[in-house]
């Protein structure tokens, strides 16, 4: 016991193994030995050797808590609960098996109990910090911030020099829209001596939110720096120096990781997206090459060759990579829609709906399976693309009511331009984004608590409920299957053209409704359709030949809202003028989808 609790597990891994040679039902050689293999991430036989000596003595409060622990941390929490109960019945007052039990709770999304269990560890010592820190890590998974901040200021009224809850705090305090205090926690976070990559990774959203970009890169790259494999942070640090225009470090984060640990396929795949998002698709292949010789079982890069290789005009090939990753073993759905996008190209329509219809019944909300599906029946002059693709009537166009205290939707719309160009901060759009000559805003917009933002989004609620109340009601039809009452707003943002700006054609995959509010038109794209700007659905991403023109387009005017389904085919014509085109987008779900 000496050598094991001194750390020196060789050492007390013999020692351990002949004591129980001749004193094979100890209690306590089982547990402590055990125990160590359960150090050692040898679970199975700690699992064994603890319940072997709760069998030899059932009374053992400490032996049922580690024996959770053990189990927990071998991937079976709800076996671990019924030992962590157990072990609470031998003794009731047990603090450790009473907080892992909560642990072990939050865990499995119990979320309720788990809250239970640690105000119940707190009933037992009002003044243990560690509980007051894990009910507020509660409560913040519940989406109570005040609550979870209180439970957080106690932790740290009991112990001021607790690490952690300086981080949690500020993470609250960031989703309050707080970035400043936010970032005070952090600094003591670091300061008491934490030192891991997510914290940093969230020092450099706060940075964000206060427009420091500079600041945020380096907190990235300090991220990144301590977890090579933080791909949040991998992708923030790039779209950032992308967006800033700092190029000559753009996406090296993943070559150093590569580097240091070509086995990570995350980080292949993450690479070889950027590469693709950048339209370097040369670099792309050389890059998804390299990673399935490491990573040969891989259908996510498999397909990601698809996509370096369509990059190139080369769709014979891509046709071949789509085909080998949709038939791998686990092959994500997704990899079958892209096959039939590929016949599609390749002028296969017959082909291409075997696998679109495939897709979009393995993944009946995914817009991006029924946006190619659309396009199958239209070249197969299947009717139904009429019914998916009802332009004229799924597309809805409105003006917003006037918010109370402004004479007029374009008063309002200064005041929220002005408000939005504060928080275009970017000299580039981002690499992932499908807008083209422009900016676009950081985080979900509508989070944010400016008087403008709570107008706008009143008023979008207003006209959302108005577009919905007209769906009929059709349990067979993709957009009105999903009719529902309440809904909620599952990504916001701005975007800021500037003159040849645009969108390229696109779908939104994770929505239902989609949307364009336009706040800032330049005088010549409203006037006239020959300066265009305007907003155009139809034309897919892909080239099928004349059945692939745009089929409506809507000229854009300062006050005006479009919705139209996610699912639809929507872009931008590349306007004239030397004034910003400057609209608020977000999409839609069905409340609980």
């Amino acid at each position: 016991m000496i050598a094991h609790e001194a750390g020196r597990l060789d050492d007390a891994y013999p020692l351990y193994r002949q004591f129980l040679e001749t004193n094979p039902t100890h209690p306590m050689a089982l547990h402590m030995f055990g125990l160590l293999h359960s150090k050692r991430g040898d679970y199975a036989t700690a699992v064994a050797l603890m319940q072997e000596s709760l069998r030899q003595f059932p009374a053992q409060p400490e032996v049922a808590n580690n024996l959770g622990n053990a189990l927990k941390r071998s991937g079976h929490p709800e076996a671990a609960l019924e030992w962590y109960r157990h072990a609470l019945e031998l003794q009731a007052n047990y603090m450790d098996a009473q907080r892992n039990l909560g642990l072990c709770q939050v865990a499995l999304e119990q979320i309720d109990e788990g809250i239970a269990s640690y105000e119940r560890c707190l009933e037992i010592d009002p003044r243990d910090a560690v509980s007051w820190l894990c009910l507020g890590n509660a409560h913040r998974r519940q989406d109570d911030l005040d609550e979870a901040i209180h439970c957080f200021e106690k932790a740290l009224e009991l112990h001021p020099d607790y690490a952690e809850a300086h981080h949690n705090l500020g993470l609250c305090l960031r989703q309050k829209l707080q970035p400043l205090d936010a970032l005070k926690h952090y600094d003591d976070a670091k300061r008491l001596g934490l030192d891991r990559s997510e914290l940093y990774q969230n020092v450099g959203n706060a940075l964000v939110d206060v427009q420091d970009e500079l600041g945020a890169i380096d907190a990235y790259r300090n991220a990144v720096a301590r977890n090579p494999a933080d791909l949040d942070s991998h992708r923030n640090l790039n779209s950032l120096l992308w967006q800033q225009d700092l190029l000559e470090d753009h996406l090296n984060s993943y070559a150093d990781a590569l580097n240091r640990d070509p086995s990570v396929e995350s980080l292949w795949r993450a690479y070889a997206i950027a590469l693709n998002q950048k339209e370097d698709h040369g670099e792309a292949e050389r890059v998804v090459r390299k990673g399935l010789r490491f990573c040969p079982e891989s259908s996510d890069l498999k397909a990601l060759l698809g996509f370096a290789l369509e990059g190139q005009g080369r769709w014979d090939a891509a046709l071949e990579a789509f085909r080998a990753a949709s038939g791998m073993p686990g092959a994500d759905p997704d990899h079958e829609v892209s096959y039939a996008r590929a016949l599609l190209a390749c002028d296969r329509p017959d082909e291409a709906l075997k696998h679109a219809q495939s897709g979009a019944l393995r993944m009946p909300f995914n817009q991006r399976a029924l946006a190619y599906l659309g396009l199958c029946w239209r070249l197969l002059g299947d009717e139904r693309d009429a019914l998916l693709n009802d332009y004229e009537n799924l597309v809805g166009v409105y003006d917003l009511p006037i918010p109370e205290g402004y004479a007029s939707n374009a008063e309002f719309n200064e005041q929220l331009a002005t408000l939005l160009n504060r928080l275009h901060v970017g000299k580039r759009h981002p690499p992932e984004q499908t807008l083209r000559g422009g900016s676009q805003t950081t985080g979900d917009l509508f989070v944010r608590t400016e008087p403008e933002i709570r107008d706008l989004v009143a008023g979008l609620r207003t006209r959302i409920r108005e577009h919905i109340s007209r769906f009929p009601n059709d349990s067979q039809h993709p957009l009105f299957a999903r009719r529902s009452e309440t809904f909620d707003f599952s990504a916001s943002w701005s975007v800021r053209l500037t003159r040849n700006g645009f969108h390229t054609m696109h779908i939104h995959p994770l929505g239902w409704i989609s949307s364009a509010y336009y706040v800032q038109v330049p005088h010549e794209v409203s006037e006239s359709d020959a300066c265009g700007g305007g907003l155009k659905f139809g034309e897919p991403d892909i080239d099928i030949g004349p059945l692939g023109t745009a089929r409506r387009q809507i000229r854009p005017r300062a006050g005006r809202l479009a919705l139209f389904p996610s699912y639809m085919w929507h872009g931008t014509v590349p306007f004239q003028s030397d004034e910003p085109r400057m609209t608020v987008a977000f999409d839609v779900v069905p409340e609980k989808q």
